[in-house]
């Protein structure tokens, strides 16, 4: 297996993780991906239908569910959303599945959509992030309004939308949350939409000419497009570059993780 690498140790074809940057050869295509807080990576190929897990520290031990449909396979999982004790919630939408899975990918909780109430399942769920209180929050594809529902299924609020005003939605590509923070990333609009907890509008962050796509935390604000990544703070800015076109990026204890078509990597935030 080829590996991409600076200044870190090969370990079984994987990379040892430091606090360095570094890059490492997927077992796959992934189309998506998430890391945990301690840094466990995760990611959906869509060509094989599969879900990996790279192990931190060493990244040189993988698991793998799905690949065929069934009861522990997927058909195209649109968001993954990691929680506590390794526990992480995937979002099936073309399988209609919502999915809480253990820390080695064990089917833990299934959810059908038919299970879900009428104002949910009616909307086709598209996307998924987990607040910091364990409530879902759900992007539906028809109206692009974000449901927020409690930990047994009760549907809180909704907000967002096409028809929202201040703070609509044309075309979600991507919901995060943060602290009390709720996010999209809206390829139309060509800006994040920022909100609070409770559905109230807060700000539209454009992202700037020459990028594609952005994301924000509370530590600062990330843009990018082809190899390039730009990160934002109030502490100055940083001009990253990687070897292949970057498809997604992620901030997580104070690392910029970034990936591309067959590699993944992460540079230290200055």
């Amino acid at each position: 297996m080829e590996v991409w690498w600076r200044g870190l140790t090969v370990v079984s074809g994987f990379l040892a993780c430091s606090f360095g940057q570094g890059t490492l050869t997927l077992p796959g295509s992934w189309s998506i991906f998430a890391v945990d807080a301690l840094y466990h990576i995760y990611g959906w190929d869509a060509n094989q239908r599969a879900l990996y897990k790279l192990w931190a520290p060493r990244y040189d031990s993988i698991t793998r569910i799905g690949g065929a449909p069934g009861e522990e396979g997927f058909l195209g999982i649109t968001a993954i959303a990691p929680v506590g004790n390794q526990q992480l919630y995937i979002l099936d939408a073309e399988g209609q599945v919502i999915a809480l899975l253990g820390t080695n990918l064990q089917m833990l909780q299934r959810l059908t959509y038919a299970q879900l109430p009428p104002e949910i399942s009616e909307g086709y769920p598209a996307l998924l992030s987990v607040g910091q209180g364990g409530e879902l929050y759900l992007l539906l594809r028809e109206t692009q309004e974000i449901v927020k529902v409690d930990p047994f299924g009760r549907v809180l609020l909704r907000f967002g939308g096409k028809l929202y005003g201040p703070g609509s939605i044309t075309k979600a590509a991507r919901l995060w949350t943060e602290k009390n923070r709720v996010y999209i990333l809206d390829v139309a609009a060509k800006g994040i939409v920022e909100y609070d907890s409770w559905g109230t509008f807060l700000s539209f962050i454009p992202v700037p000419a020459g990028y594609d796509q952005g994301y924000i935390t509370s530590e600062g604000q990330v843009f990018w497009g082809g190899k390039t990544i730009e990160w934002r703070s109030s502490a100055g800015s940083k001009v990253y570059t990687t070897p292949e076109a970057v498809r997604d990026v992620l901030i997580q204890g104070g690392r910029l993780f970034w990936l591309g078509e067959r590699l993944l990597g992460w540079f230290p935030l200055p």
